[in-house]
């Protein structure tokens, strides 16, 4: 099948992929010379009854719980039809800023509805890109041919309603999953056009496999461009790294130190004071963090030989190689630094007994393939014989892995309510009311935030755009109101 790029955007309820939902998703699919190939695809998501949207994510998107429930998929037809075309193979999957936020969403959307999150990622020759990088790149080590704007900070602002309106490039409404998608795909067209190099490059480097021979940890002297929203200033987001190694628990991911800083300060610190520094915010006065990152291999990253980084590109972005060269010797000076700053990433992982089941995707590790097995079979079930047919017969299955069953009691509760008993709708509405009332996830918007929401309303002008929204939400929360007051 001929390679293609799936170019997507998401608009959600909230920021949080863990706690928060969708509510759009639009679609454009484009060979790999960035013209169009199929007609564009816009999906809803209808809301269960157990969430509360952000208000702040309705005011900037304008999408209501009531729209997605007119014009929406339920969210597990919903993540089928997604993952149907995330599936296509030879395809790479592909937005703006996509791997950070976007890309969560969807995971955690397919995990809930117990679909495989990561599959899509990789099966059929399929990977993922995103073009946020690419910009960042070009800003750094090419920056003419674009407008560049800037953001109040003073650093480049690399929003891309902001990107796309510097540089002509029709985004007539910011925050539509669909215009989101079109300016994204002419920013891209704009780059391959400009610098085409630069572009294949990245991405033919998208994936982990490619990144191997550059990486090349057994070169203790290898120094690499890096570009990420981590170095943002004013003068760019590029810095020079030298890769330390791998995470002993996670093979993707790969520790680097940023050369720009000397390692003395660190000579003598423990593994355990390193760590304290890197996850602690800094006092002012405080001992500087250590300039390690880490690197997800598998997740897109901008790294390039050192000699993308011309003379004029290292003095706008205020690196000294020299220096830099310096810092690298000064970080093998000390036997045993390198081990000391990977192992400032070891983490431990909470018992599976001490998290809900939901927020469990990177916490349980994978299903034992057994499991795998069922599952499929509950899919096909569900899909051709019905929601009750499914519910009897892998309801009450005996999984290895300790959290399907609550998942799926949920996916048929959120999506089928028609299969519950009285007692188990009895059991749902406690569970309803338990969420809105105190979710678990900190910072999740709660029936106390929507008391706010009402006193915030009676202050708005009839001419407040924000109006209409928040009368919307206050519906929404009487609607879940009524249903958990339900006999």
């Amino acid at each position: 099948m001929p390679a293609t790029i799936l170019w997507y955007d998401l608009e959600t309820f909230g920021r949080d992929p863990e706690h928060d939902r969708i509510a759009q998703c639009a679609f454009i699919r484009t060979n790999e010379a960035l013209e169009e190939v199929a007609p564009p695809l816009v999906l809803y998501c209808r809301l269960p009854l157990d969430y509360l949207p952000d208000p702040e994510a309705c005011y900037i998107h304008g999408i209501t719980p009531q729209e997605v429930e007119r014009n929406g998929l339920c969210e597990y037809e919903f993540a089928l039809r997604i993952l149907r075309e995330m599936s296509v193979p030879n395809t790479t999957v592909t937005g703006y800023n996509s791997i950070q936020f976007d890309d969560e969403f969807i995971r955690r959307l397919f995990y809930r509805n117990l679909l495989d999150p990561y599959t899509r990622e990789y099966k059929n020759d399929n990977s993922r890109w995103d073009v946020i990088n690419l910009l960042r790149a070009v800003h750094d080590l090419k920056y003419e041919g674009f407008v560049w704007p800037v953001n109040g900070d003073g650093n480049p602002s690399f929003k891309l309603e902001d990107l796309a309106k510097a540089n002509g490039i029709a985004h007539e409404n910011a925050h539509d999953a669909l215009f989101d998608v079109r300016a994204t795909i002419g920013l891209a067209r704009k780059v391959r056009s400009t610098y085409p190099r630069l572009y294949q490059w990245y991405f033919q480097h998208r994936r982990r496999e490619k990144l191997a021979s550059l990486v090349n940890l057994s070169r203790r002297e290898n120094m690499l461009v890096h570009t990420s929203q981590l170095y943002t200033r004013a003068g760019g987001c590029s810095t020079v790294i030298t890769p330390l190694g791998l995470v002993e628990a996670d093979r993707h991911a790969l520790v680097a130190y940023d050369l720009r800083f000397s390692p003395v300060p660190f000579y003598g610190m423990s593994e355990d004071e390193l760590r304290d520094l890197v996850f602690t915010e800094r006092l002012e006065g405080g001992p500087a963090h250590p300039p390690v990152t880490m690197i997800r291999l598998n997740s897109c990253p901008y790294l390039a030989p050192l000699t993308v980084l011309n003379k004029q590109s290292a003095k706008r972005l205020g690196i000294d190689i020299e220096a830099c060269r310096q810092h690298l010797s000064e970080l093998d000076a000390v036997p045993g630094m390198r081990e000391r700053l990977i192992a400032v990433y070891r983490s431990e992982r909470k018992p599976l007994d001490e998290l809900d089941p939901e927020y469990a995707l990177y916490g349980g590790g994978f299903y034992p393939d057994e499991d795998k097995r069922i599952l499929e079979r509950f899919h096909e079930v569900l899909q051709h014989e019905g929601p009750h047919a499914a519910k009897n017969e892998f309801l009450r299955v005996q999984f290895r892995d300790p959290r399907i069953p609550t998942l799926m009691g949920r996916l048929l509760a959120r999506n089928f309510p028609e299969t519950l008993t009285a007692e188990q709708h009895l059991s749902w509405r406690k569970h309803t009311y338990g969420r809105v009332q105190l979710p678990l996830e900190k910072g999740a918007t709660a029936l106390a935030d929507y008391a706010r929401l009402e006193q915030q309303l009676g202050q708005m002008s009839v001419e407040d755009p924000r109006r209409p929204i928040a009368m919307a939400l206050i519906e929404w929360k009487e609607k879940i109101e009524k249903f958990v007051r339900q006999q």
